[in-house]
């Protein structure tokens, strides 16, 4: 069954199952629960990581469009999992047949996945009981509780994680464009505090939505001058385009902290590799939400003069007046950015700060471009990823190429033909951070199985690869001939 994301389970008795997962209810309590942070461009891969380590019949999935676990954001923040492990000879034996409630947050995005973990800092999360989560079309929506670390006072709901995950490795996230809102980079003496391990290479595309044709020839410093206000007009890419909506351009990108932003930041505007270089400072700063057209802050409070930021009555910005930036919270606020611009229809988003916003994009037609990875396929809805350097798309579900250039599969990604990729990381702490002990039991032995599933080739999914020299490719084999080595600021090299 495919899965688009990580489902809260409720309890269902399917035959062929043991006696232990059939018994299990939505609510019970269980022997462990386990609380992933980060990065939200790899969901739907980790869904698949998490789906074979549970017996089959003791969890249930549901594909409804991304309307999840959560009560409050349509579950494009968080999502969870409760089942029962299996009893099979790849699981630790410590673990099998225990009872797992697998929370994953992905609100904010990467730096969430390695901040807080280093800092053991205690964050928003799913209130999951039964009072709180209400039975929808099949599925527990439960609602997010607590307050983010400067957001306000801690309610005492908030849990600090387990364990987290990065689009890119934690060093990456330096100050003024890779931290997020009321945080600050880690120092080294925090960074020595996680245990970190390299998982997979995972690509980022060129994602735009059906107002620009396909046959559009899209460069890489095309794309970049868009995400960074050097590009404001589609007539400045090609003279011959003419969206329905205007030939304003739209950016849906991520915010601050997100580490696939941070991966585009890296890419595309050599942040923060260029910065105290010894060159230079040579880096391009990317467009904020502030400096769309339509953004209306006549009284320069830094928020749009109309809305109050509730999601009641949220802050509003005009896509019809010119240039567009939309900063969203985790990959499917950037998907149904897309799809509105494309299609049509009202999006509504939280930014850094936890403000609502709102775009009327009307019948759509907007030509939009997205800061996403690839691991959104299959889920392109009035957009699709472009191939880079050339004029085509990669079609993720029939795995075809149209036009020239080079396009974001797989085999590209192993050739090291395709190398707009991060390297995704996952980390835990090592050491007794503000009296939270480091990760042990059950907990760590969960982790550690999570980590190394993820890595395995066998694993992969078509958006990703497993890493040398960890592994070495094979005919068939999911294993890239080339790495970073986990850094980003090295050059590519290729090994096989």
């Amino acid at each position: 069954m495919k899965l688009d994301k990580l489902k809260l389970a409720c309890a269902i008795a399917l035959a062929g199952v043991s006696a232990q997962a059939a018994a299990l209810t939505a609510f019970e309590t269980p022997d462990v629960t386990v609380y992933l942070t980060g990065a939200s461009a790899p969901d739907a891969f980790l869904a698949t990581i998490a789906a074979g380590m549970f017996e089959a019949g003791s969890i249930r999935y549901q594909d409804n469009n991304g309307t999840t676990a959560n009560f409050t954001d349509d579950g494009k923040l968080f999502n969870a999992y409760f089942g029962v492990m299996k009893s099979t000879s790849d699981i630790p034996s410590t673990l099998r047949g225990k009872k797992v409630m697998f929370i994953k947050r992905s609100k904010g995005g990467s730096v969430w996945g390695v901040n807080p973990v280093a800092r053991a800092e205690k964050v928003a999360t799913l209130q999951i009981s039964s009072a709180a989560c209400v039975l929808n079309s099949g599925v527990y929506r439960c609602p997010e509780v607590g307050v983010d670390p400067g957001l306000g006072a801690p309610t005492g709901q908030e849990m600090a994680p387990d364990f987290g995950v990065s689009d890119v490795a934690p060093n990456m996230f330096k100050a003024e464009f890779n931290v997020e809102f009321g945080s600050t980079e880690l120092g080294s003496s925090e960074v020595s505090k996680l245990s970190v391990f390299p998982v997979n290479t995972l690509m980022m595309g060129l994602a735009v939505t059906d107002a620009i044709p396909t046959t559009t020839y899209l460069s890489r410093a095309a794309y970049g001058s868009m995400l960074s206000t050097a590009v404001t007009d589609w007539s400045q890419v090609d003279a011959g385009l003419s969206p329905a909506a205007g030939t304003q351009v739209v950016v849906c990108r991520r915010v601050p902290g997100s580490g696939t932003q941070t991966s585009y930041n890296w890419f595309f505007n050599n942040f923060p590799c260029t910065k105290n270089a010894v060159s230079g400072s040579a880096f391009t700063t990317p467009a904020r939400m502030a400096d769309s057209a339509g953004y209306n802050d006549g009284d320069a409070n830094g928020y749009p003069d109309t809305g109050s930021g509730t999601q009641a009555d949220p802050y509003v910005i005009d896509a019809t007046a010119g240039y567009t930036v939309l900063e969203n919270s985790t990959s499917g606020n950037v998907r149904d950015c897309l799809n509105k611009a494309g299609k049509g229809g009202i999006h509504t988003f939280k930014d850094e700060q936890g403000k609502w916003f709102k775009v009327d994009f009307g019948t759509g037609g907007y030509g939009a471009i997205g800061v996403l990875s690839l691991d959104s396929f299959g889920k392109e809805n009035g957009w699709s990823y472009r191939n880079m350097d050339g004029a085509g798309w990669y079609n993720t579900s029939t795995n075809t190429v149209t036009g020239s250039g080079i396009a974001p599969t797989q085999a590209n990604l192993i050739e090291a033909k395709y190398d707009f990729a991060a390297e995704l990381t996952m980390q835990y702490r090592n050491a007794t951070v503000a009296g939270v002990p480091a990760l042990s039991g059950l907990k760590k032995a969960f982790a550690d199985l999570f980590i190394k599933r993820a890595g395995d080739p066998a694993f992969q999914s078509i958006a990703t690869a497993a890493l040398p020299p960890a592994y070495t490719p094979a005919p068939g084999l999911a294993v890239a001939k080339a790495t970073r080595f986990g850094n980003m600021c090295s050059p590519l090299q290729k090994l096989f």
